[in-house]
């Protein structure tokens, strides 16, 4: 269990210096972070719901993923070539993250998470980022989302 602490300024000591920058970086680009959405806790429903960031991380063929960068969410650039249009080759690995009563937010074994997302991508012949990599965009994704994350009690991330 990975616990991320969220007392301002201290929850970037969970993060390396580049997601960081990242998150300056998109906080610059607008201020919405501590603005509570416009939700209702107590009927979530089973749906998706966007978020205001998203991490990108690219890989070429024959070579390792790029360090990743938080952006704002939107929508992709896909080539009709991409393989999971194509053959349906994909993956895809889900966790979620729980706000306690103190603030802090819990990722039960988001390492374990990134072990599946590996073995998986090894069995679809298919790249994968390695686990720090995986843990990294993690903590920088529900970071950025932070204000997305359900009171405790209300569901999760």
């Amino acid at each position: 269990m990975i616990i991320l602490q969220l007392q301002k300024q201290s929850h970037f000591s969970y993060c390396s210096n580049d997601t960081v920058n990242s998150l300056r970086k998109a906080s610059l680009v607008n201020n919405v972070a501590s603005e509570l959405p416009n939700v209702d806790w107590d009927n979530l429903g089973f749906r998706l719901m966007t978020t205001d960031y998203m991490y990108i991380m690219k890989c070429s063929q024959g070579e390792n993923f790029s360090k990743g960068e938080l952006q704002r969410f939107e929508n992709i650039e896909l080539s009709p070539c991409a393989g999971v249009l194509n053959y349906g080759q994909g993956l895809f690995e889900s966790l979620k993250a729980y706000k306690k009563h103190n603030g802090n937010i819990l990722l039960f074994r988001p390492e374990k998470n990134a072990t599946r997302l590996r073995i998986g991508a090894e069995r679809m012949c298919m790249p994968s980022p390695t686990v720090e990599q995986f843990l990294e965009a993690v903590k920088a994704t529900v970071l950025a989302n932070e204000r997305w994350i359900p009171p405790p009690g209300k569901g999760a991330l």
